[in-house]
């Protein structure tokens, strides 16, 4: 009879793995964490936390939030810029290594195990159980979560690499000039339109700013080029020699990552073994957004632990359904909002500029009160056209990017 190093064992230490081994430890299973890296380490994200996102984590965040969002600067092509505010938080923005070691203490603190510095390189399961083959040894349990990111490599070694379609973004940590943040420190900067299939972005933090831009990893020669025209139209440069005409700000990190982004309904388990978060591909094509669907489907696959470990042979299929039609009804309805942006950007740019419900709908959908599948049922009979015109959209956004990499490469 095999020993078991535990009951669980989670790959991966980020918000779906951190989260799913504290749902665990709560409920008195047995856990083993096994992350590649040393905590805290640095990730390259925005780190905005939406309220859907604040209300998924049964934690007070307040120790790792670095400042509350009022308002959105947003531009298209660098200009028609505007600003829209609220009279409320619109979301939080956060430093990564901080929420994610936040996370993972609390596990912990509930019993989980950690195992740093330590790479997943081989999965096989039997009636038995998992074994999990690291660089540092061998271990067993009756169920694993794939939760270690974009590298996948639970995923990729039971063949759930499926139906992902790349993206890539870059991004910074810049020592704002001075008297930055005093203004803009409750403000996100947004512009949209610019690059196909992508954005930029500025995220205030407490005592600096997080720059990205980020879109198809088709388009990844031209990320480069349009962050540096973006931080420009902010009137930011890291170039000293310019200083005297923009404002200089210093480079604290500048690093690329990949973005998996799952375009289509599939197996999010294969026998004992579950996937999560970005190794199951659940990102935001829209926004890039991931963390909320790390948590979300980090809490399904420690349920599904949950249930199986009491006896319920259907679990690991429960979760698979769950995620296809919680999560996967919501990403693919996004991919279908982003086809009809790349459509007509300058259009929607002007609607959120001059109209209120507009704004209102885009502070809703930010916020969780409303969903991506809301904008479809909001054409009641006449779905059959919002289809056709995502169907359309899709293929005029493929065409401008395509169009761009001729243009540009």
């Amino acid at each position: 009879m095999q020993i078991m190093d535990a009951d669980v064992i989670i790959a991966g230490a980020g918000p779906a793995g951190a989260i799913a081994a504290c749902v665990l430890a709560s409920s008195g299973v047995s856990v083993l964490v096994i992350e590649k890296a040393l905590f805290p380490r640095y990730k390259v994200c925005g780190g905005g936390l939406t309220h859907k996102i604040i209300s998924e984590i049964p934690l007070d965040l307040g120790p790792v939030i670095e400042a509350p969002v009022f308002s959105i600067r947003f531009s298209c092509g660098f200009k028609e810029i505007f600003t829209r505010n609220s009279a409320t938080p619109m979301m939080y923005c956060t430093m990564r290594d901080r929420l994610d070691k936040f996370i993972l203490d609390e596990a912990v603190q509930k019993g989980a195990v950690v195992r740093f510095e330590e790479q997943v390189t081989g999965v096989t399961q039997d009636a038995a159980g998992v074994k999990v083959e690291t660089s540092k040894g061998t271990y067993h349990a009756r169920l694993l979560i794939g939760a270690e990111g974009a590298s996948g490599t639970v995923s990729r070694a039971i063949g759930l690499r499926d139906h992902i379609m790349q993206g890539l973004a870059w991004e910074a940590e810049l020592k704002p000039p001075p008297g930055f943040l005093e203004k803009f420190g409750s403000t996100v900067f947004l512009d949209w339109g610019t690059f196909p299939g992508g954005y930029g972005w500025i995220f205030p933090k407490k005592d600096h700013i997080s720059v990205g831009v980020g879109g198809p990893a088709t388009l990844s020669k031209g990320m480069m080029p349009y962050y540096e025209r973006f931080l420009a139209s902010a009137g930011i440069t890291t170039d000293i020699s310019k200083a005297g005409e923009l404002a200089f700000s210093e480079t604290l990190s500048l690093k690329s990552w990949p973005i998996p982004v799952r375009v289509k309904k599939t197996q999010f388990h294969k026998g004992n073994i579950m996937i999560a978060g970005d190794a199951a591909g659940l990102t935001d094509p829209l926004t890039g957004e991931g963390i909320y669907y790390a948590v979300r489907s980090g809490k399904l696959a420690a349920k599904a632990c949950i249930d199986h470990l009491s006896g319920d042979s259907g679990a690991m299929a429960a979760y698979t359904r769950s995620v296809n039609d919680e999560l996967m009804n919501e990403l693919t309805e996004a991919n279908r909002i982003k086809a009809i942006f790349n459509m007509m950007p300058g259009t929607i740019h002007n609607w959120v500029k001059t109209s209120d419900r507009a704004w209102g709908a885009f502070g809703k959908i930010l916020r969780g009160e409303r969903f991506y599948a809301d904008v479809r049922s909001g054409f009641g009979t006449l779905r059959f056209f919002w289809g056709l015109s995502c169907w359309f959209a899709g293929i005029v956004s493929r065409i401008k990017e395509n169009r761009y990499v001729k243009r540009n490469y």
